[in-house]
């Protein structure tokens, strides 16, 4: 069995600095719901039939993915054309929080939350689109893959990088739609552990999260490795500091 431990991103002074949210706009962390084991969260075997859910190399893959779901609903329009989005009954502020700015020509969205996973051992995660569920948000967006050792990495996850397809106008979202998959690469057991955020809060420049959020190669045309991304975590000693963190504000 392998403990992974986790929290909700914190939200503020990282993924939304510089944005001049309102505080009464931030998506209050109540609704983020912990990550719910894949076969938990789809009826497996009436999805994938008598054979396939009886499949151990298809169960075996599915076993260690946790979903991460919206925190509230949201009707979004959108105009290609104009590259405009407009949101229903709510305020401007509250769809930055939710949606992010739009970044590049390709108008790709990160949505403004997410949560942090870390263990003591090495662990190659992934965020992956939520592609067993069939909602509004998984039929009218593409979601962009990544993955990291959050063994030797601590930034944040389970906040997908989108484009929306040129055919979706409309995106109704409800409170609980699968936005997006986290997958832990393991046959082990893995066990999800919460801590409490509020001592990263405290350490704002100095949190671990915002250091490693704001690593990047000083030449703008390069792009800093993974590789090179974690001889720094590992010279700075930065899973040691993490992980007395974690253990200091277990729940």
């Amino acid at each position: 069995m392998i403990n992974i431990y986790w929290t909700r991103s914190n939200l503020g002074h990282n993924d939304l600095k510089g944005m001049q949210l309102h505080p009464r706009s931030m998506i209050s962390a109540l609704r983020f719901a912990e990550p719910m084991p894949l076969l938990k969260h789809i009826d497996y075997q009436n999805l994938l039939g008598p054979m396939v859910s009886r499949c151990p190399a298809v169960i075996d893959d599915l076993k260690n993915i946790f979903v991460i779901k919206s925190p509230i609903d949201i009707n979004i329009k959108i105009d290609h054309e104009r590259s405009n989005i407009q949101v229903d009954n709510q305020t401007p502020d509250l769809v930055k929080a939710f949606l992010g700015a739009s970044q590049g020509k390709w108008g790709i969205h990160q949505l403004g939350f997410g949560y942090l996973f870390f263990t003591e051992q090495s662990m190659m995660t992934y965020q992956l689109p939520a592609y067993l569920d069939d909602n509004d948000f998984t039929r009218n967006t593409m979601s962009i893959s990544a993955g990291f050792d959050v063994g030797s990495w601590f930034r944040t996850m389970g906040k997908p990088a989108i484009i929306f397809k040129p055919s979706a106008t409309k995106i109704n979202i409800k409170e609980g739609d699968a936005l997006a998959y986290v997958k832990f690469a393991t046959k082990e057991k893995v066990t999800l552990i919460e801590f409490d955020d509020e001592e990263l809060k405290r350490m704002q420049e100095r949190s671990p999260e915002l250091l490693c959020g704001t690593l990047k190669d000083q030449n703008a045309g390069n792009v800093l490795s993974l590789e090179k991304c974690y001889q720094y975590f590992n010279r700075y000693k930065m899973k040691r500091r993490v992980m007395k963190l974690i253990k200091r504000n277990i729940i």
